[in-house]
């Protein structure tokens, strides 16, 4: 009996360097970002400009008065939890362990990449 069918007994007979994929939730597949889902949603009920800084990639999405976005990012077993903290200007957006979670925007019904800077008035 070979090492390989001793270790584990449900490798067939016939042969013992069978080959197995491991196990990869995390292949990333071609999704549309139209399809991406809604990670978090944003409200400027301020007087003044309100900047989401996304990271790892540093992109910034910038809210003026007003404006409402819902965050957008690429599915993947790395993205949730967010962690999302409140600094001067606006919110610093991480994810989870994705370090590029090709953040997106959904503002008015428009799919915008985020860049830096990304001001919505500009997609108004």
């Amino acid at each position: 009996m070979c090492r390989q069918r001793a270790l584990n007994p449900s490798i067939e007979r016939t042969g013992c360097a069978r080959f197995q994929p491991p196990l990869m939730s995390n292949i990333r597949r071609h999704v549309e970002p139209t399809e991406y889902p809604t990670v978090r949603s944003f409200n400027n009920d301020t007087d003044s400009d309100l900047c989401l800084y996304l990271e790892m990639i540093p992109e910034e999405v910038i809210l003026s008065p007003g404006h409402s976005v819902e965050l957008l990012a690429r599915p993947t077993d790395d993205l949730l939890p967010l962690t999302v903290d409140r600094v001067a200007g606006g919110f610093q957006v991480h994810a989870c362990r994705e370090f590029d979670p090709d953040w997106h925007v959904r503002f008015r019904g428009k799919v915008i990449k985020a860049g830096h800077p990304t001001r919505l008035k500009e997609h108004e």
